[in-house]
């Protein structure tokens, strides 16, 4: 059942950065390494994993989520999935992210695509959020790259307005702030949005912490695969005037529930990387 009131759609986003954040508060207060790695001081020697990802504190709760390290290529990948089911596709929230709902029924599937594994998001009138945590220094990996795909646009969704805030795909880089992480945590999402301009900036109007940037509008590349590319770094300066300090979540989202449509996206890994010689801002290079 939807919630009643107009402009829902930014109010979902704060909820989800507070809850993400929430999350991110119980790491600090389990685990010794990520309190000296916000706050400075010395970390207990992480525990002898026998070559396999440390389990992330927040796995206490959910014994599937894993904090992504970097990889002998020198990337944090941000996988769709921990672990890849034996049958595809696989309906349910994957190994590795959390869910939160805000409005209607999430619809979640693992699917096999052309661009590879990917996270297949429907929304009927629905809004919701799947997250995980991950660190990321952004001195040494400031380069996010994922992939992603519109198959349906929320009808008349508008990020530049309260009342029509709703998109298809969304990516969101969370950055806990201490000690006080619910009010000075920044955020920088990056949406495929139904009318915006590409290259629209904007700040959410109920919490300044929320900055977004449409990075793809309008149903000139639906149905087929976009590669992104983003210097969350040079981003986060330009949005926020200040150095960027460590990631700490990321989220991807979908809601139709302001607009009351359909909308449907498939979004592939996520991954952080180090910097190149070559321009890096929005990218509109088809994968097919």
């Amino acid at each position: 059942m939807r919630r009643p009131g107009r402009g829902r759609g930014r109010n979902e986003v704060v909820v989800m950065v507070v809850l993400v954040l929430l999350g991110g508060a119980l790491v600090l207060l389990a685990s010794p390494r990520h309190r000296a790695f916000y706050l400075g001081g010395r970390a207990a020697p992480p525990p002898d994993t026998g070559g396999v990802s440390a389990v992330s504190p927040v796995a206490a709760l959910s014994p599937d989520r894993r904090v992504p390290r970097p990889d002998a290529g020198g990337r944090i990948v941000v996988p769709v999935a921990d672990r890849v089911p034996p049958e595809l596709p696989a309906e349910g929230i994957p190994a590795g992210w959390g869910l939160m709902e805000f409005a209607g029924r999430a619809s979640v599937e693992l699917v096999r695509a052309e661009a590879g594994m990917a996270l297949q998001l429907r929304s009927s009138g629905a809004s919701f959020a799947l997250y995980r945590d991950v660190i990321v220094d952004l001195k040494e990996f400031p380069l996010l790259t994922w992939s992603w795909k519109v198959v349906r646009l929320p009808a008349a969704g508008d990020v530049r307005q309260s009342a029509t805030d709703d998109e298809a795909a969304q990516v969101y880089v969370v950055f806990p702030r201490w000690p006080a992480p619910l009010t000075s945590s920044d955020v920088v999402g990056y949406v495929w949005d139904s009318r915006a301009p590409v290259g629209t900036q904007l700040s959410n109007p109920k919490a300044a912490n929320v900055r977004i940037i449409v990075v793809e509008s309008g149903t000139a590349r639906l149905g087929t695969w976009q590669r992104q590319r983003r210097n969350v770094a040079a981003d986060y300066v330009a949005l926020f005037g200040r150095q960027p300090p460590r990631v700490g979540q990321v989220a991807v989202m979908i809601d139709s529930d302001d607009t009351g449509s359909d909308a449907e996206a498939l979004i592939g890994d996520l991954v952080f990387s180090r910097a190149t010689t070559e321009s890096v801002g929005i990218s509109t290079s088809m994968l097919r």
